[in-house]
């Protein structure tokens, strides 16, 4: 079973440029002290983000049979969005501060523990990868 597939590829680009994107208009609203533009900005990447993964999600479970619940998707999207919130910090722009991106990473891997146990389990009911009941119809 291949993990890293081009649709997954495409997404981690995706999520990658829309976090670049997002953190530095949240910088900039940040340092205009806009609520409302912080709001907006928020709301905007949220709903593009989902688009994107459920876009590129779809195509993949089309293309390739996993049974992965959308794990490693959300690992990617982890993995991006905590070491470009840090990449920010280090750069200067004023988005959060090291305890917010300390209490942020642990909270969201606490919920990524658990999706990978649901993973696992999920796992258990495949024989590489194919559903048991496709193979024994």
């Amino acid at each position: 079973m291949k993990a890293l597939t081009i649709r997954l590829g495409e997404f981690a680009i995706s999520a990658l440029v829309l976090t670049v994107l997002f953190r530095y208009a949240l910088n900039l609203c940040i340092e205009v002290h806009s609520v409302i533009g912080t709001t907006l900005c928020s709301i905007v990447y949220a709903c593009l983000m989902y688009l994107v993964g459920w876009y590129f999600g779809k195509k993949d479970a089309v293309e390739n049979d996993f049974h992965d619940i959308g794990f490693r998707f959300h690992m990617v999207t982890y993995l991006l969005c905590i070491g470009i919130g840090y990449g920010a910090y280090y750069l200067g722009w004023n988005t959060e501060n090291l305890r917010a991106m300390a209490i942020t990473a642990i909270s969201w891997g606490l919920g990524l523990a658990i999706h990978f146990v649901f993973y696992l389990i999920e796992q258990r009911k495949t024989i590489k990868g194919y559903a048991k009941d496709e193979i024994f119809q």
